[in-house]
This record gives structure tokens, C-alpha cells and sequence, in this order.
């Protein structure tokens, strides 16, 4: 992969975020000539010097027309939830556009494994059918990509990562790190399987994608080695924290307590306090913003226990399970992280949120 990237030029949107950061950094040590769309400058600090930064959004037709000029492979990473799912797809059309117009090579998407019907209550393969109607309005919106992707012109690498976790996951590791910091985590009695994959996992997939030779149009799910249970996870994650609490509640408690399940179809615009939080995020930095929200959170929510919503309830008493053996066998993808090599890797980032 690193003799295949070297010299090449490649862009990234999404950049600044949880795998992006990690993505842009892995490759520039491949040699690859990296380029990095991001709103402000002030998401710079955490990427490195080397790459060439394009100040804007995906609003901008002309910028993205220039992003684009001379790149071989594009890395779609690039979804703002605090934006309405049309709004999201709005802007990736126009990426698509501008990748079209500059005669970019292909594109590496990141969707999500959510868009199969299956998920999370049984197995999951790239075939899998995702013609379910309902679900989020992120679910529709990453299945609308997936679709235009297929049926376009582009040769297109379209990942379908699980539970990504690893240090600086907001939900699936400071989220439950922070909740077992404070009161505890409920699990339901009995509990599913985790699908999880390290966030270094997930990377390498992105770059096996990236070279893989006769991409066509084509799909991968991207998991771990193998699931694990919920409970494994958390119980990791408190022993690095050295506290924490797992509360079992049998399930039909947790659903008498939840309720009927609320309607999510509908795409609704981003509250105020979402709109104030992406403005931070551009003025003081992503990850910056995240650590001081993570602080506050800790303090308001001091003796509270995280309860499952009905979409956290799905997820933690689902028991299929996401095949990775067409990644394997298509793009070479060799999982490095099981869970004790994921918690290993997680171990020091934990204890400094235990401080």
C-alpha cells in the first residue's frame, strides 16, 4: 500500500474528524500528496504540516472544482450531523460533480453499516438488501449515496464500517467512558453482540481501497475479527478507567420504560445548540471543542446512569453478526485489532480521561 501511494495525490473530506485525522495522517507516512477540505483553520493543528488545505465547505462549487484539479483518489469521509440529512446529500452531490468535472481516478466513500435492513438483529454482507422504508433520515441519506455511487460513472470503494471505536470515538468509547466515569452504564439482560472495529482498522480498509486494482463500483462491510459481547467492551473500558459501574436491567423493563419508539424519518433542522456547537468547532478546533464538551458533560451529568434509547437498545441486544469475508478476500483486509489489542490501544487515552 505505501509503494502504491507514494506520489499520488489524494484528497480527504471529513478530514478533521474522528478517522479523517487518522486517515490524513497515515497518509502522508505513505508518501501520498495529501489535500484536506475543512471549514477553518483551526482543524489544521491536529493534521499534519504537509498537506494542502482547502479552506471552505461542500457548498462552494468553484472551490470544490479547484480541490479537485489533478487528484487520483478522493476519500469521502465527510457527514455533518449537525446538518439535515438533505443538506448532507446536497453537498455530496456536488462532490460529485466536482469529482466528475476534475477527472478524479475514484472515490473512497465511508458509509455506514446501518444501511442494511438486516441490522443489527441479523447477519450482514454486502448483498444484503436495504430497501426497508423508515429508519433515520441518516439512514435514507447514506443509502441515497450508496445508490448514486453505483449507478454513476465513478470507479467507487464504498466502505460500510460497524461500531468504530478507539480513542476519541465520541459515542462508542469517550461517550461510555464518560457515562461509567459518572454513574454507570445500563446494559440489558440478556445482551446482544458488539460488531466493533478499531478506528486503525477501519484506515487500513481505506487504503487497501485506494489501490486496489480494477475497482469497478462495489461495496464492503468493514468490521473487526469477530463480535464480541457488549458487556466485554465496557468492562474493558472500566478497568483502564479503574471505575465503573454496568447496571443489568432485563429488557422488557428497559422497553416499559422507553416507550413507543418515536418517528425518525423525518429530517428535521438542527436545533440551536447544534448550530452553536459546529460554530465552535470552527472557531477553537474539533478536537479542543470535544475535550471541553467532554468536561462539561462530566460535571452536569455527575451520578446520572447512561439509559439505552430505543436505537442504543437495538444495537445492544442485536445478535447478528457483519461478515467481512468479501473484504477479505477483494481487498486484502486483515483486521490487526481484536478487542484486546483495541483496549490495549485505548488504555492510555482512558486513563487520562479518568483524571
Amino acid at each position: 500500500m505505501e509503494t502504491a501511494l507514494a506520489g499520488r495525490r489524494v484528497f480527504v473530506t471529513g478530514a478533521t474528524g474522528f478517522i479523517g485525522r487518522r486517515l490524513v495522517a497515515a497518509l502522508v507516512r505513505a508518501g501520498a500528496e495529501a489535500g484536506v477540505l475543512t471549514r477553518s483553520r483551526s482543524g489544521l493543528a491536529d493534521l499534519p504540516r504537509s498537506v494542502r488545505a482547502v479552506i471552505g465547505g461542500m457548498d462552494d462549487d468553484a472551490l470544490l472544482a479547484r480541490a479537485l484539479a489533478g487528484v487520483e483518489v478522493l476519500f469521502n469521509l465527510a457527514y455533518d450531523v449537525r446538518a439535515t440529512a438533505a443538506e448532507n446529500l446536497a453537498g455530496f452531490d456536488r462532490l460529485l460533480a466536482a469529482a466528475r468535472g476534475a477527472g478524479v481516478g475514484r472515490i473512497v466513500h465511508l458509509s455506514s453499516i446501518v444501511v442494511h435492513d438486516a441490522w443489527p438483529g441479523a447477519d450482514c454482507t454486502e448483498d444484503g438488501p436495504m430497501g426497508r422504508p423508515g429508519g433515520s433520515a441518516y439512514r435514507q441519506a447514506k443509502i441515497a449515496m450508496e445508490r448514486r455511487l453505483m449507478a454513476g460513472p465513478l470507479a467507487a470503494a464504498i466502505l460500510q464500517p460497524t461500531i468504530v471505536y478507539g480513542p476519541g470515538s465520541a459515542l462508542w468509547t469517550d461517550g461510555f467512558a464518560r457515562a461509567l466515569l459518572a454513574g454507570g452504564v445500563v446494559l440489558p439482560d440478556p445482551e446482544g453482540l458488539c460488531n466493533g472495529v478499531f478506528v486503525e482498522d477501519v484506515v487500513q480498509a481505506c487504503l487497501r481501497a485506494a489501490v486496489l486494482p480494477g475497482l469497478g463500483r462495489e461495496r464492503f462491510v468493514i468490521s473487526g475479527p469477530e463480535p464480541f459481547a457488549w458487556s466485554a467492551l465496557l468492562e474493558g473500558y472500566a478497568k483502564a478507567l479503574g471505575r465503573g459501574e454496568i447496571h443489568r436491567v432485563p429488557v422488557a423493563g428497559i422497553v416499559a420504560r422507553l416507550g413507543p419508539k418515536p418517528d425518525e424519518t423525518t429530517d428535521h433542522s438542527p436545533p440551536a445548540a447544534a448550530r452553536v456547537s459546529a460554530m465552535l468547532r470552527r472557531l477553537i478546533g474539533h478536537r479542543r471543542f470535544e475535550a471541553l464538551a467532554g468536561k462539561v458533560k462530566g460535571r452536569l451529568k455527575r451520578g446520572a446512569r447512561m439509559e439505552p434509547d430505543h436505537h442504543l437498545l437495538e444495537e445492544f441486544t442485536g445478535r447478528g453478526t457483519c461478515r467481512i469475508d468479501h473484504a477479505r478476500a477483494r481487498l486484502g483486509y486483515a483486521p490487526d485489532y481484536d478487542l484486546a489489542a483495541g483496549l490495549a490501544a485505548t488504555e492510555a487515552h482512558l486513563r487520562r480521561m479518568a483524571r
